[in-house]
């Protein structure tokens, strides 16, 4: 049976919400937000962005955050917690983002921009699909909704990455915090048509099999990759993985192999335009771990084709996308589904009511 033919068979059994139509409409998510009537967004004299969002609607910030940085006049600052952070005022841009519009910690930090910070609310930008922050939003600060209605059922926060990825790009640029996106987007979504990574993707797949996947890239150009690549096995593999970067990493997690705790995979994502010391200490410590008979660690190297930097952070989205589907897939599992994480909030909610 050839791979694509595997592939089918198994997406036939296990993707009951097609996830992987949702993978290959990467390039059409960023079409479609690069040509959405925008509402009316914040513009005046900004040093700080902050981004209050978590999991899925917080990871386009890091990605932003590699793919521009080179034109950003200020970095995306994510807020993952409660509370709000320090020292926000006038010249703070903030994006509220939750895909669901549910998210705890989102609802109260506007909840509290709203209340203790009158004059900030003018800077506030929102993204969501719809639910409460939508209801929060409406008529006081501008509201971009992704469309979901475009997507099959179950589409999950993160595989709305191109939109939100474009979305934050095209605010920040309203916004005078960084160049005009559009070229560069519009480029990366002809790239997206014409390269196929989803075969090397599967043989990665197979390569990895039940181990636990060791996420590594280098931490100055696509540590964000690595971050996503990691949530990605996390949720469409339903398996536990972990991301970092060289060199940090030959000076601390390396030593942790030692002991045989697990099955690991350290597929390495590596970018060729990295400095090449970040590639000779991935293949220094692979032959270092096979000398001393760590046979419970696995190593590979997969290089991110194009010649751009945002070229390359999307090949790399994109086959992170078609390895975790591709190894949910060969677990018997649905990649779309996440009902712990459903369940978990149900708890919460319900033990709020308790008190």
């Amino acid at each position: 049976m050839t791979q694509k033919a595997e592939l089918e068979q198994l997406a036939e059994i296990h993707d009951g919400f097609e996830m992987r139509r949702v993978i290959e409409r990467l390039p059409d998510h960023i079409e479609i937000a690069l040509n959405e009537e925008m509402p009316e967004l914040p513009r005046g004299q900004f040093d700080r962005v902050v981004l209050f969002g978590l999991g899925g609607s917080a990871l386009p910030a890091d990605v932003v955050n590699d793919l521009f940085a080179d034109r950003l006049e200020a970095p995306v600052e994510v807020w993952r917690n409660y509370g709000l952070p320090r020292a926000i005022d006038d010249s703070t841009l903030i994006i509220v983002s939750s895909f669901s519009g549910t998210t705890e910690e989102v609802l109260t930090a506007l909840d509290r921009i709203q209340k203790e910070h009158p004059t900030v609310c003018r800077n506030v930008v929102v993204i969501t699909s719809g639910g409460q922050l939508a209801d929060l939003a409406e008529g006081r600060h501008p509201l971009i909704r992704i469309p979901i209605h475009k997507e099959p059922r179950g589409f999950q926060p993160r595989s709305a990455i191109g939109y939100m990825v474009t979305y934050l790009a095209r605010i920040l640029h309203s916004a005078g915090l960084m160049s005009e996106p559009t070229e560069s987007l519009e480029a990366v979504k002809r790239f997206l048509a014409l390269v196929d990574v989803q075969p090397a993707a599967w043989d990665a797949a197979r390569w990895l099999g039940a181990r636990i996947p060791m996420v590594y890239t280098d931490e100055i150009h696509q540590l964000s990759v690595a971050r996503v690549a990691k949530i990605k096995f996390n949720e469409n593999s339903k398996r536990p993985a972990f991301f970092n970067s060289f060199p940090e990493l030959n000076h601390n997690e390396m030593i942790g192999f030692k002991s045989p705790l697990g099955e690991f995979a350290v597929l390495f994502l590596d970018d060729p335009e990295s400095h090449p010391m970040v590639r000779r200490r991935f293949e220094a410590m692979k032959r270092v771990f096979e000398r001393d008979g760590l046979n419970h660690v696995g190593f590979r190297r997969w290089e991110m084709p194009g010649d751009s930097n945002v070229a390359r952070v999307f090949a790399a989205l994109m086959f992170a996308d078609w390895c975790s589907y591709s190894v949910g897939l060969m677990a018997g599992l649905d990649p779309t589904p996440v009902g712990l994480v459903e369940d978990f909030k149900a708890r919460l909610d319900s033990e709020g009511e308790d008190r």
